[in-house]
């Protein structure tokens, strides 16, 4: 890795650190540079603003939590759990993935939001195509699933993913903002109905898709509502 690029990773770094530890809004890129003892030069070298930071974050985050995934789906592995091993990557709703959402979740209200998760699910998309295409096609050969277009079906089901966990996200958000706790039977409702949108985009079996379980929406529920409270 040239000198530049590593000096770029480690301001991506440092900043998720810092954004995550003391939120994004109250960071600022002299606290970075302060962190990284050194200049506003080589700093601009590399991004033009904590905005195009942030947006690098994002992008970072999707490549790099998507390695783990990818290894982790196997060649001979049965296309439906293939397919929900590939969706729990989608979905940040656990692990370092979680800890990435709860970092962006405040931004996400403030007027940059809307081109961020845009540009983040856009990223996730690029990544997740083609190998959601080839699980469908893999699908549609062995009787798991019916498509008679893999492309297609394969964009519509990463359109209603990201629909899914950002409509979760949107919903705590709006409860913690009217100073109200979720309710996570109101997230297990969304959450089967997005599962059974999936399953009808497939015609697979009902339950062969896999989402957020009750204890796992609770689990959810408390730490973005702990972490907007901290923030």
């Amino acid at each position: 890795m040239k000198k530049g690029e590593i000096k770029k990773q480690e301001i991506l770094r440092t900043a998720e650190a810092r954004f995550c530890r003391y939120g994004y809004e109250e960071t600022s890129i002299q606290d970075i540079l302060d962190d990284l003892h050194t200049s506003k030069g080589s700093f601009y070298h590399h991004f033009t603003s904590k905005e195009a930071l942030l947006e690098a974050i994002c992008k970072y985050r999707a490549e790099s939590t998507s390695l783990e995934i990818m290894d982790a789906v196997s060649t001979d592995a049965i296309p439906v759990d293939a397919l929900n091993t590939l969706i729990s990557g989608i979905i940040p709703f656990s692990g370092e993935k979680l800890s990435f959402l709860l970092m962006i979740l405040p931004v996400f209200s403030g007027p940059e939001g809307v081109r961020l998760k845009n540009g983040y699910m856009n990223e996730l998309s690029s990544i997740y195509n083609d190998p959601i295409r080839d699980v469908i096609k893999k699908g549609t050969e062995t009787g798991c699933f019916s498509c008679s277009d893999s492309d297609f079906s394969a964009s519509l089901l990463l359109t209603v993913i990201h629909h899914y966990w950002m409509a979760v996200c949107d919903l705590i958000l709006a409860d913690h903002k009217s100073g109200n706790r979720t309710d996570p039977s109101e997230l297990l409702t969304m959450t089967e109905q997005y599962r059974s949108a999936l399953e009808r985009i497939l015609f697979a079996p009902f339950g062969s898709i896999t989402l957020l379980s009750l204890p796992d929406l609770i689990n959810l529920t408390d730490q973005i509502h702990l972490h907007l409270q901290e923030v």
